[in-house]
């Protein structure tokens, strides 16, 4: 293999084990697509033995599909049991579709108040939003595909065959050992690290890994999201340890792993930010230091999909004898002893995961953290209640009420309205084909909660619609009548949507209605026109979906940010009061890992709130909404090292903390810190100009900083620092959202 096919192929396996940490998307599609093959095959087989017609098999086959996708519990026995379960509604569903079907009016009324139920169920978590949509499915495609009365016992045959196929691939799945999985989560936690390194150090460093950009330093956007995606592996890691018990699969016990799989992540941060280029220095520069450059090749000999154990001896040596060396506060030996601690991290990851231990209790998660079942927040009050405008007294009683309502009823009662207009509307367009209207009415509501969100999802829709019609047509062209080439390309869709479905939803429409046209042309009414009616129809559905979620119990897109950054906020004030606890009392032995990852869960959540702002139409809602989350990303690699500092001090000797003025005036410090983060609030909100910045020369963090250096522990040394970094991180928001 030549020089130049190696690195490429290196690159994209890294990308795809980068993008699907843990194979997680991989394993869940091709579970997917099994299904529906075994569930083909067997009703297939039984429709041609019992002579009945092949849209028997087509329901059962559908109903296993979905069984297979929409069940999400976090234990291998509570989803076998959600997939056994959604048997019942889905037979119920069809049964009452295929009567009311003759009565038309009420299989419109019926159609209505399933979507309404399916909606409703979600508040019952996880398991009743599969049984809710169990039901949907089996309502839907009966209608679809034009069931009979006659037809009922064989539908139902159907779905219980469907079902037993879905509970047979899931739990071959499920058999694997959950060791197998931690494996390729810390591979991809690995293969994420690597892929900031590659970003921050030049690739015309001998031994440095390619990465097509020779030596141009990687831009501050590209850095954070690959910071980004490594905070993410590495809360799939603390997902999983709250799925398995660790000692089960590895040397340690779950609170030790997790000790080291942040310490490994932070490390890493710490990395990128000391290689961040000074004013008049540039990266390449720092890095074509020979001390540099060497203790950079030792973190990607680490850092590589399969290091031996000589590896992993050669570059902690490596970073032992640059480290010893780097005694001088520049920032070359800055980045060698972030280096060398990186190096160190991984490598006690490396040693506790390479080969987790594949036992018998891997198959049954024992230790489960407690599963939300759709809560209500607390009801909203006058004094609480947030909105661009002031809320009229008359009307303050009424809102009170519709924000009271449980999330789930709310998003169903709005489900009910857009669906039944859907419904008159889609009828209009095609009195055959009504239905497409009321599904993509339906499914933009599916996994949202904001009128951001909404709006999203339906121009996804509309777009992966268009897409797959054009497609559809083309494809359909060049396979002609040919069976076994439209059950191909049926299970490539099927695997294509399923896996892409997290990257984009219109990805899943766009595979989904190359799907429907293979299958339009394998039952035979396949026709351009009947494509062309998709989209208009899918036009209908979102517009009304859209318009229901803007003026029917709407939930604002701005409050819901500024909530996340308020959860947020609370509990960055708690990484701070934690952390500057355990340095003042050191020895303590808090573990401060959960109050972290807490920091990053809110981090994630609000992200994700925030990513309709980010694309709306007024460019300066996006820049704002782009500013805060950068700054707020920043907020936590600071307070990520704040953390650090105060799992030093907690396993530090108790006499080794600061003491009298310097106890206080680190306390003081954090404190003005804190009161300046927690202003953040305001700036968000509008209601002041700009943030609070304590940092003057006279503060007590700038006294502490000015001090001498051989008075303060280490602990204390990178508290301090952190606390610098934090406020001024946070001082860099001045846009309201």
């Amino acid at each position: 293999m030549t020089n130049s096919v190696r690195p490429a192929i290196d690159r994209a396996l890294r990308f795809l084990v980068v993008s699907d940490p843990g194979q997680l998307r991989l394993r869940s599609a091709s579970q997917t697509t099994l299904t529906l093959v075994l569930a083909l095959s067997v009703l297939v087989a039984m429709t041609r033995l019992l002579g009945e017609a092949i849209t028997v098999a087509m329901l059962g086959s559908v109903v296993a599909m979905f069984s297979s996708f929409v069940v999400k519990d976090r234990t291998a026995r509570g989803r076998l049991l959600t997939t056994a379960l959604i048997a019942l509604p889905a037979a119920t569903a069809v049964t009452v579709s295929t009567f009311l079907a003759q009565h038309g009016v009420l299989a419109d009324v019926g159609f209505v108040a399933v979507l309404f139920g399916a909606v409703w169920v979600r508040r019952f978590g996880p398991r009743g939003f599969a049984l809710g949509m169990g039901s949907f499915i089996a309502y839907f495609f009966a209608l679809f595909l034009r069931a009979t009365p006659g037809q009922i016992p064989e539908l139902i045959g159907s779905v219980l065959v469907g079902v037993a196929c879905a509970l047979t691939v899931r739990f071959a799945f499920q058999h694997e050992w959950a060791g197998a999985e931690l494996t390729r989560l810390t591979r991809a936690l690995r293969a994420s690290s690597l892929a900031v390194v590659d970003l921050i150090a030049p690739t015309n460093v001998p031994g440095a890994t390619p990465v097509g950009r020779h030596a141009e330093p990687a831009s501050s956007d590209a850095v954070r999201h690959a910071l980004e995606r490594l905070a993410n592996t590495a809360l799939m890691i603390e997902d999983w340890l709250d799925r398995n018990v660790a000692a089960a699969h590895v040397s340690v016990t779950g609170k030790d792993l997790s000790r080291r799989i942040f310490d490994a992540q932070q490390a890493t941060e710490q990395l990128a930010f000391a290689m961040r280029p000074r004013a008049g220095t540039a990266r390449s520069v720092l890095a074509e230091r020979p001390a540099v450059a060497q203790v950079l090749l030792a973190v990607r000999s680490v850092l590589r999909n399969h290091p031996t154990s000589d590896d992993l001896t050669v570059a902690r040596r490596i970073v032992t004898r640059a480290e010893a060396a780097a005694t001088d506060s520049d920032q070359h030996s800055i980045v060698i002893r972030a280096a060398a601690r990186t190096v160190r991290a991984h490598i006690a990851v490396h040693r506790v995961t390479a080969h987790a231990l594949a036992t018998a209790e891997a198959h049954e998660p024992v230790t489960v953290l407690p599963t939300r079942t759709g809560t209500a927040p607390a009801p909203a009050t006058d004094d609480t209640a947030t909105d661009d405008s002031p809320v009229p007294p008359r009307h303050r009683g009424l809102r009170a009420q519709f924000d009271r309502l449980e999330p789930s009823t709310r998003t169903a009662i709005q489900v009910a309205i857009a669906t039944s207009v859907a419904t008159v509307l889609g009828e209009l367009v095609s009195p055959n084909r009504w239905y497409w209207a009321v599904l993509s009415a339906f499914v933009v509501f599916t996994g949202t909660t904001t009128r951001g969100e909404i709006l999203t999802r339906a121009g996804h829709r509309i777009v992966g619609t268009v897409g797959g019609v054009f497609a559809g047509v083309l494809l359909a062209a060049v396979v002609g009548n040919r069976a076994p080439v439209q059950l191909a390309l049926i299970v490539v869709c099927v695997f294509c949507a399923f896996y892409l479905v997290t990257v984009a939803n219109g990805l899943l429409v766009f595979f989904i209605t190359v799907l429907l046209a293979m299958l339009y042309g394998l039952l035979g009414t396949f026709s351009i026109a009947v494509l062309e009616l998709r989209i208009a129809e899918t036009c209908v559905g979102a517009t009304v979906g859209i318009t229901a979620a803007y003026f029917i119990l709407p939930t604002r897109t701005r409050e819901t940010v500024r909530d996340k950054v308020d959860a947020y906020l609370d509990a960055l004030g708690d990484v701070i009061d934690d952390s500057i606890t355990s340095v003042v009392e050191p020895g303590s032995g808090v573990d401060l890992v959960p109050v972290a990852r807490r920091l990053d869960t809110a981090l994630q959540e609000l992200q994700t709130a925030a990513r309709p702002l980010g694309m709306g139409p007024a460019s300066r809602a996006r820049r704002g909404t782009a500013r805060l989350v950068r700054v707020l990303e920043a907020c936590d690699r600071a307070a990520h090292a704040l953390v650090r500092a105060g799992m030093l001090a907690a396993s530090a000797d108790p006499a080794s903390g600061p003491t009298g003025d310097l106890a206080r005036a680190v306390v003081d410090g954090a404190d003005g810190v804190r009161a300046s983060v927690m202003s953040l609030r305001s700036v968000v909100r509008g209601e002041q100009g700009e943030y609070d910045d304590s940092l003057a020369d006279a503060s007590p963090v700038a006294q502490v900083l000015s001090r001498d250096a051989q008075e303060l522990s280490t602990a204390t040394i990178v508290a301090v620092r952190a606390l610098d970094r934090l406020d001024h991180s946070a001082a860099l928001t001045r846009v309201p959202v």
